[in-house]
């Protein structure tokens, strides 16, 4: 799931050769619960196409932690830290990460904390996903409902149709007996 992967990726960092003290705290944070429900519902958001839709979800996602930042200085303080000073130096990740959180250890910022935070915004985005599957699997099955309810009215228009159809066919029939019958009995005189 490119979308949550992208906010993932403000956790946990992919790079093995990152930071140890803090790559650990989003090792913790990352225990294999968080990945497997994400990977088990990758189909269902894969349908999801790239460009505008995936960015307009980052920046909905990234508003909602937001939202839901807790005073003082947290793991988003932490990794905005972390961009910053990417932004600034040159430097390997590794020093990026550890500048950040010597940054993070002079205002008093327990590695706990940064890990506890990081936990909290893990589950505000799983519950996200959470809702946005139930909406989009309500949204789905409406979308279905109707499909289903217009091919009733199809198939049921359809049968009125052939119902006027045969219908019409025995009328016609009738006339055409009656026409004959009438034609007939319009030669008999003429024959007397």
């Amino acid at each position: 799931m490119p979308i949550f992967d992208k906010l993932k990726s403000i956790f946990i960092v992919a790079d093995e050769s990152a930071g140890q003290g803090v790559q650990q705290s989003g090792d913790k944070s990352n225990d294999g619960t968080d990945q497997n429900p994400k990977k088990a519902s990758s189909p269902q958001v894969s349908q999801i196409p790239l460009g505008q839709s995936s960015e307009r979800f980052l920046e909905i996602l990234a508003q909602v932690l937001e939202k839901n930042n807790q005073a003082g200085f947290d793991y988003l303080e932490y990794k905005k830290a972390v961009q910053s000073v990417a932004k600034l130096q040159n430097m390997d990740e590794s020093n990026q990460f550890k500048t950040a959180y010597a940054a993070a250890q002079a205002m008093n910022v327990q590695p706990l904390q940064l890990i506890d935070s990081a936990k909290k915004y893990l589950s505000i985005l799983e519950l996200e996903e959470k809702n946005f599957n139930q909406s989009a699997a309500q949204f789905l099955q409406t979308q279905i409902s109707q499909k289903e309810n217009e091919q009733k009215a199809l198939d049921q228009s359809m049968k009125q149709k052939s119902e006027q159809i045969e219908l019409l066919k025995k009328n016609w029939l009738n006339l055409k007996k009656g026409l004959t019958a009438f034609s007939q009995s319009c030669k008999m005189p003429k024959q007397k």
